[in-house]
């Protein structure tokens, strides 16, 4: 017997319940778009991309005056730049390996992703900090 992959299985897929083609449909959608995300995830390029900014954002953090009141626009444009490509990376390994419930592979069963996203949270809470107070 030969087994059916999980598209041919929402295929070939019947119930009762209301909405059956509609239903397929979004399921559909989050197949393609779970495969595409995998395909960009587990790409050398993509992790040669990863590494290239994770280096590049060390440069720019070491180049910055620890003892600075404030922040040039530049700095500040920088910062965001790379808080927006680590973002990126945390959504296309989420939707390519789930969050956490779809299976011993998925994205905050690693502890280097459950680092990178408690990383990128922090970034984004100073962001909202930094809203309020203003």
């Amino acid at each position: 017997m030969v087994e059916q992959t999980p598209l041919e299985l929402l295929m070939n897929y019947e119930d009762r319940w209301p909405l059956l083609n509609l239903r397929k449909s979004i399921n559909r959608a989050s197949l393609y778009v779970k495969k595409f995300a995998l395909a960009i995830i587990t790409n050398k390029i993509f992790e040669y991309f990863t590494i290239g900014v994770i280096l590049a954002n060390s440069i720019t953090l070491a180049r910055e005056d620890p003892q600075a009141v404030s922040t040039t626009p530049t700095e500040d444009l920088l910062e965001n730049v790379f808080l927006a490509l680590y973002t990126m990376e945390m959504v296309f390994k989420i939707l390519g390996l789930g969050l956490i419930f779809s299976g011993p592979g998925s994205y905050l069963r690693d502890p280097w992703n459950i680092l990178d996203f408690i990383i990128v949270m922090s970034a984004y809470l100073t962001i909202i900090q930094e809203i309020i107070t203003v």
